[in-house]
């Protein structure tokens, strides 16, 4: 029998019991989309699909000597990073990464706070954002996300100046006007995906799902906007996958 070799990717996110969203949630994306995923752990939550009731952090030494052994061994194609604490231990975790397979493609789905309203990360400083765009392929914020990130700015101006510095893909899953439009950002253009389903189910996880699934296709050879797309179509079959908030994985 011959054996595929599959190529490797990463998430760097936090550990969510309810399988939904995070590490968990991520892996099941990379299984369907047929690349081999690691896992680092960013923190330790305690929630269901509705509710985070407990965060707890993992600090910048406890990611990194887990992220040691897997860039030292595998050629890890492209990565993808969730809840992490704060912008600044953000840029170290990209730095080291950056530092030890160079060409390694990042994206970055910046979760300010759960859906239930719980804090996650803190996003104080605009100039560290300007220094991570220049680093990785992608962030990936909703239009909530974006509003918070621009400090209350016209959301599509501030996305605008941002993409001077790196791709940013705007979500449209929070947009009250344009539900399900998103929009890529780059230097160059703003490329428009509109959704191909006209009733779809909320679901926990789906911005994971979602990075997860940019994340494999970067890993696959496809190019940004190939990426995005082919993303969001999974996106939407997950979503219609089953009316709760708790989603299945399949194509």
């Amino acid at each position: 029998m011959m054996s595929i070799t599959r190529p490797y990717v990463l998430s760097i996110a936090g550990l969510d019991p309810s399988a939904g969203a995070g590490l968990i949630a991520d892996c099941k994306v990379f299984e369907q989309l047929k690349v081999y995923g690691f896992g680092v752990s960013s923190a330790l939550t305690v929630q269901d699909e509705a509710n985070v009731y407990e965060l707890n952090w993992l600090n910048k030494n406890q990611i990194v000597k887990q992220l040691e052994p897997l860039v030292a061994k595998y050629d890890i194609k492209a990565c993808k990073i969730g809840i992490v604490q704060d912008i600044d231990l953000l840029l170290q975790i990209v730095d080291f990464l950056k530092d030890k397979l160079p060409h390694i493609k990042i994206i970055v789905d910046p979760i300010l706070k759960s859906s239930s309203g719980f804090d996650f990360m803190n996003y104080d400083d605009e100039q560290l954002w300007f220094q991570l765009l220049t680093k990785v392929e992608l962030i990936t914020p909703n239009y909530l996300e974006m509003k918070t990130l621009s400090q209350s700015r016209d959301v599509l101006e501030a996305t605008k100046e941002w993409a001077g510095y790196g791709n940013i893909l705007l979500k449209g899953g929070h947009h009250a006007e344009h539900l399900g439009v998103d929009l890529l950002f780059t230097n160059q253009e703003v490329k428009r995906f509109m959704p191909s389903e006209t009733l779809v189910y909320p679901k926990h996880g789906s911005g994971c799902v979602l990075s997860a699934a940019i994340t494999s296709y970067f890993a696959l050879g496809f190019c940004l906007t190939e990426s995005c797309e082919l993303a969001k179509t999974y996106t939407e079959q997950f979503l219609n996958s089953e009316k709760g908030l708790l989603g299945y994985h399949h194509l």
